[in-house]
């Protein structure tokens, strides 16, 4: 039996493997029948409750800019960091966090935003407090 008979369909297939010898497993399906596959994961994907048809993929491809501004924040001086504004981004990750695991269906995109987040301003945030930790020990050497 050959790799011939694998699909009533392979006839009308272009893409038939000629030796059975030393063929992995998909050189011996033919490159229609793979890319169907792939068809249907992306078909199931975008018609699936938390695909782009949905908020619950939007919500957190937008939400993405706060870990990236995060990012890009750690190259600034600490000074610059506001200590309330941090302070409120970690409680806002840390309860939206909660609601990604919480929410039907599970949105673990969301919640690996918000992780991400909370990672970025807890470092931000230990920034902050180690610059104005120091600058009252300055102003005391200074007296």
């Amino acid at each position: 039996m050959g790799p011939w008979n694998l699909c009533p369909s392979l006839s009308l297939c272009p893409a038939i493997a000629v030796s059975v010898e030393n063929v992995e497993p998909l050189d011996m399906i033919p490159s229609c029948h793979r890319s169907a596959g792939k068809m249907k994961f992306l078909q199931t994907f975008w018609n699936s409750p938390i695909g782009p048809k949905t908020t619950h993929f939007w919500g957190p491809v937008f939400k993405w800019s706060l870990p990236i501004a995060a990012f890009v924040d750690t190259k600034k001086p600490p000074e610059l960091i506001s200590g309330s504004m941090t302070t409120a981004m970690c409680a806002y990750s840390a309860v939206f966090m909660r609601f990604a695991w919480m929410v039907q269906p599970r949105n673990l995109h969301l919640l690996v935003c918000h992780v991400t987040n909370e990672t970025l301003q807890l470092y931000q945030l230990s920034r902050w407090m180690k610059a104005n930790r120091s600058i009252p020990q300055e102003e005391a050497k200074e007296q």
